[in-house]
């Protein structure tokens, strides 16, 4: 083969290599991390669910109120409300879970296409 050839086929699968690797860089350019991060900060702040406290404002009235309400939520509510809890905050803490190791994996392979990015520069330095 010529030496010309070669150096037009290097030249081919180097520019195709970049093309690629800009392509992947654009794509992972749209996930923001400080944005992800946040969103992860966000996600991790509201992954558990309790019932909320019983209060009143009524200053005389307000201790038998909150009795009142303690005692209806024992007695008509705990049974219906205490399972959807618990599923939710399953589902909220797999989501969580996920949404970390997606996050880790896009990072990962952000170093993983900036090394690949400088690798492919020193061979173009090279073979100038």
């Amino acid at each position: 083969m010529d030496p010309s050839s070669d150096l037009n086929a290097d030249s081919e699968v180097v520019q195709r290599l970049q093309e690629g690797m800009e392509r992947r860089r654009a794509q992972l350019a749209g996930q923001s991390s400080s944005l992800s991060s946040a969103g992860l900060h966000e996600l991790e702040s509201t992954e558990f669910l309790e019932e909320p406290p019983a209060v009143s404002a009524k200053p005389f009235l307000g201790g038998v109120i909150v009795w009142s309400r303690k005692l209806f939520r024992h007695l008509f509510l705990r049974w219906y409300t205490v399972p959807l809890l618990q599923q939710q905050n399953s589902f909220n803490r797999n989501a969580t879970l996920s949404f970390r190791d997606v996050l880790q994996r896009n990072q990962k392979l952000q170093r993983e296409l900036d090394d690949l990015q400088r690798r492919v520069e020193a061979l173009e330095r090279e073979r100038e």
